[in-house]
């Protein structure tokens, strides 16, 4: 299942516009499993990259870096000291000798994409997913929801997230 049936499942259930919601719903299912702890369900991956104002952006889907290389003579870099990593882009240290153009190959673990890149949530993650969105939706618009809808995704979230481990 790709992250838009996701989407589309919770924009139904809390009656709300796919329109309106869907960014924010897709940084909600990406900052959820980032947050899962799990590692069953990824992969080893690896990607070239190229580096742009000393920054290269990451993958969708990626989950935790392995290793950071600079093409070809396959130098490794250290996070924290040559590179640092925010939200999905990583920051070279400016004392390096990159150029606009260079390339990294990046060695990671992340879920599985389709040929277009789309994330492929497992199948069993789309009820976690779902009340993770409702719960940070309700928490936004607690007036519309009440304490009680918001308390209850958060539970549903936390308990479907340790079945999914």
């Amino acid at each position: 299942m790709i992250t838009e049936d996701v989407i589309a499942a919770a924009t139904e259930e809390l009656n709300t516009s796919y329109e309106n919601n869907a960014l924010w719903f897709e940084v909600l299912i990406n900052q959820a499993i980032k947050s899962h702890k799990t590692i069953k369900k990824l992969i080893e991956k690896q990607v070239t990259l190229i580096v742009t104002d000393k920054k290269a952006v990451l993958p969708s889907g990626w989950f935790k870096i392995k290793g950071v290389y600079l093409d070809p003579i396959n130098e490794q870099y250290c996070e924290d000291i040559d590179y640092t990593i925010q939200g999905d882009t990583i920051i070279f240290n400016c004392d390096l000798a990159l150029s606009d153009g260079s390339k990294i190959n990046v060695v990671y673990l992340g879920l599985r994409t389709d040929d277009h890149g789309n994330l492929i949530v497992p199948e069993e993650w789309e009820r976690m997913l779902v009340a993770y969105i409702g719960w940070k939706y309700t928490r936004r618009y607690i007036k519309d929801f009440g304490v009680a809808v918001m308390q209850n995704y958060q539970r549903e979230y936390q308990t479907q997230k340790l079945g999914n481990t």
